[in-house]
């Protein structure tokens, strides 16, 4: 008779055990979720029509944050708000050309276009953090390393790097 007292509190303890450790939760398929990751990076390769202006102005110092709003609004699922002003720079580096246009009075204007050259060259992942890092290069000699992580449910770049 006593055993029935004990029994329903350790099963109770059970129950939140195994709820807070997602028995019967999703599980973290590396193979499905590189497919995930790989759509979300290529959608961002591709998320403009090929040299498509994205900004101009006077310098690309200018003409810079402009592109980044365009490729950030576009992407807003894919690219992380946390992403720091350097990687920012990096990734507009990746993903644009730059084409200066001489202006009559002298000066120079500089556009920023969106090159679709940019490709995946391999993927890595990272067991620990279970986050994947794509390999990227453009025109066959500028590569970068972009890391993806999921943030609320969503694959999201989180870091891009030049490789060491």
């Amino acid at each position: 008779m006593k055993k029935v007292p004990l029994f329903i509190p350790s099963f109770i303890l059970l129950l939140l055990l195994a709820a807070c450790m997602g028995v019967g939760g999703e599980s973290f398929d590396p193979k499905v979720e590189q497919e995930k990751a790989t759509e979300v990076i290529n959608s961002v390769l591709t998320s403009f029509e090929d040299q498509e202006r994205l900004a101009e102005g006077k310098t690309r110092d200018e003409a810079n944050p402009i592109a980044w709003e365009k490729l950030k609004k576009k992407n807003t699922k894919a690219i992380s708000n946390d992403l720091i002003e350097e990687d920012q720079r990096r990734l507009l580096y990746l993903l644009t050309t730059n084409k200066a246009e001489d202006l009559a009075n002298g000066g120079t204007k500089t556009n920023l276009l969106f090159s679709q050259d940019t490709k995946n060259k391999n993927v890595s992942f990272k067991e620990t953090t279970k986050s994947y890092t794509f390999d990227i290069e453009r025109s066959g000699f500028d590569h970068k390393l972009i890391t993806l992580e999921k943030q609320e449910g969503v694959w999201k770049i989180v870091t891009v790097l030049d490789p060491e």
